[in-house]
């Protein structure tokens, strides 16, 4: 998770650079972190205009597999692709890291359940009913539901950091209840 909040705050601080919506010295941009800025003792960036990205050759490869795979229809009609969405800071990095963050922490969560058949889908769901305190039980579905949510549906609330910091927050301390009030307790060590 430490690594995915690194990722973030570098592509967020770069999103800001480059984006015409952050133009100004007072702009709020710039009152909060991520960003990046000069040293202390060094003459400030520049922020009366957006800086320019220059992406990776792999990015240009990737881009260039996604457009000629995707955007002719049949009959040869062409569609537009899609860009990621937007947040309410016109963000699109902090809804695709949030979302990728979500995902990988429930599956690191589904590996520790499934060690002994946890309640990491509906049906372990309810064979756990009565072993477990139901909020438990209740956050854990939750926290499932959610996970689904972005990977299966193709309208969701688009997650921020702020979920997904909460998120690996509920997995760590429903992982911790279960070790110790279950796991542990019922001498399955091994």
């Amino acid at each position: 998770m430490l690594a995915i909040a690194l990722i973030y705050d570098l592509a967020r601080s770069a999103e800001k650079m480059a984006g015409w919506n952050c133009i100004g010295n007072d702009n709020v941009a710039w009152k909060e972190g991520p960003y990046i800025s000069s040293p202390q003792g060094e003459d400030e960036i520049n922020h009366s205009h957006p800086y320019c990205f220059r992406p990776s050759d792999i990015f240009g490869v990737i881009a260039g597999m996604v457009m000629r795979g995707s955007l002719e229809l049949s009959g040869g009609e062409k569609q537009k692709l899609p860009l990621p969405p937007k947040d309410k800071h016109e963000s699109r990095v902090e809804p695709a890291v949030a979302k990728l963050a979500i995902i990988e922490q429930f599956e690191y969560f589904k590996e520790f359940l499934m060690q002994f058949d946890g309640p990491y889908n509906k049906k372990n769901n309810k064979a756990w009913v009565g072993r477990v305190d139901e909020n438990v039980l209740k956050e854990i579905s939750d926290l499932t539901d959610r996970r689904n949510q972005l990977i299966h549906d193709t309208e969701y609330e688009t997650p921020s950091m702020g979920e997904a910091l909460s998120y690996f927050d509920a997995l760590r301390r429903n992982a911790q209840v279960l070790y110790i009030r279950i796991w542990w307790a019922s001498g399955f060590n091994g």
